[in-house]
């Protein structure tokens, strides 16, 4: 019999306008459009519910807060009419349920509907402090705003608010995004998290830069911005407990700890990705086709693959290393059944003797220099997987 499945991701793909640097799957919202996902989503939720008894649920986007005060009350209604086990959930100390949200999009009546039907958490993105930044990255919303949404938020209950950020903005100085910081921590979040800014195929910001439009902090820079971030955290009271997220004792996301450490998770929606008994799946990234297919009675699935045990090794280490607590080997044992110096002798050795991994037998995590390297530590795992085509068994040196 399958197991029950205890952390749920539901996807909303509307957003007010398309972010510059923004490449996940979003389309502008239009009533129809919404009516029709909504219905669609409510299928999905039926067909998922009997294997969830959610302990996280992940409300993301698009921006989840563009739906009107009247279509959440319906999402929420469906969501505890359909999973019986959410309503005994809401008073367990360790439930965590996030919704994000724009600073453009939230309202006091939004807020508290949220609240009351057990949403204990919201995720919101502020992105900067300053105007002329926001609206270099294509944001709809001023600082104002932010500053009035999170009034909202805290009026309504929140008892956890993160707050999101972007660094190495183009033409943004180490200054600058110093005072970033100490304004977002002055603003008494219980979690921040910080990302370096990406370049996107495909999007407005990255022709601008292709044409010579806006200037990109130098490296040097960008590793200043990363480490400054550090040393603000700590002098605020927060820890970092993974490359890009900082909480305040006892706020880390629970349902991001769980994809980090290997865990089941469905996800709902368009575009939605899961990972559930060993196998990885994607939804359709395209509403009007996720809509079809429901539609017509079939799997709203685009991608499906089952990985291999020796697969599943290496991307469980490459994921728990975003984490400062890193991996144990007992609990990689565990998870996998094999041995991590023996699945990897030599990679251990070598990336712990150039400074990026600590490995004492019995745990493995990043240096602080790893930390700035950390995608490249992880692709020595998941690269030399993919290149490698002899067989392994759990327990069984090569």
């Amino acid at each position: 019999m399958s197991n029950t499945v205890e952390h749920l991701y539901i996807h909303i793909p509307f957003c007010a306008a398309k972010c510059d640097y923004c490449a996940f799957y979003s389309e502008p919202a239009e009533a129809a459009k919404i009516e029709r996902f909504l219905v669609a989503l409510e299928r999905e939720m039926e067909q998922a519910a009997p294997r969830l008894a959610p302990r996280t649920i992940f409300i993301g986007g698009g921006t989840p807060s563009i739906l009107t005060t009247a279509q959440f009350e319906r999402l929420l209604k469906h969501l505890h009419r359909v999973i019986p086990a959410l309503g005994s959930r809401l008073s367990t100390p360790d439930f965590e349920w996030t919704v994000e949200t724009n600073p453009a999009t939230v309202s006091p009546e939004k807020a508290r509907l949220l609240r009351s039907f057990g949403v204990n958490r919201v995720s919101m993105g502020v992105q900067a402090l300053d105007d002329a930044v926001l609206e270099r990255l294509g944001r709809v919303h001023t600082v104002a705003m932010a500053h009035k949404s999170l009034d909202i938020l805290r009026e309504a209950g929140f008892p956890n608010v993160n707050l999101d950020f972007i660094f190495a903005i183009p033409d943004q100085t180490l200054a600058q995004w110093a005072d970033t910081l100490r304004r977002a921590v002055a603003l008494a979040p219980q979690h921040l998290s910080t990302y370096e800014l990406t370049w996107e195929d495909d999007t407005p910001l990255l022709r601008e830069l292709q044409e010579g439009h806006v200037a990109v902090p130098d490296e040097t820079t960008t590793l200043a911005m990363y480490q400054q971030m550090q040393s603000v955290g700590t002098e605020f009271g927060f820890h970092r407990y993974e490359i890009s997220n900082f909480a305040r004792p006892g706020f880390e996301c629970r349902h991001n700890l769980n994809y980090w450490r290997g865990g089941d998770y469905i996800g709902l929606g368009p575009g939605a990705s899961g990972y559930v008994d060993g196998r990885r799946y994607k939804n359709v990234a395209n509403t009007a086709v996720y809509c079809e297919r429901i539609e017509r009675g079939q799997s709203p699935v685009d991608y499906d693959e089952r990985l291999t045990p020796r697969a599943h090794a290496g991307e469980l280490v490459a994921f728990a290393l975003r984490m400062n607590e890193g991996i144990t080997a007992a609990a990689f044992h565990a998870q996998t059944g094999f041995l991590l110096d023996r699945l990897w002798p030599d990679e251990l050795c070598a990336l712990a003797k150039d400074g990026l991994l600590e490995w004492d037998g019995l745990r493995l995590r990043l240096t602080g220099r790893g930390r700035l390297l950390a995608d490249e530590v992880a692709e020595r795992f998941i690269v030399l997987e993919k290149a490698d085509a002899r067989s392994h068994h759990p327990g069984h040196a090569d």
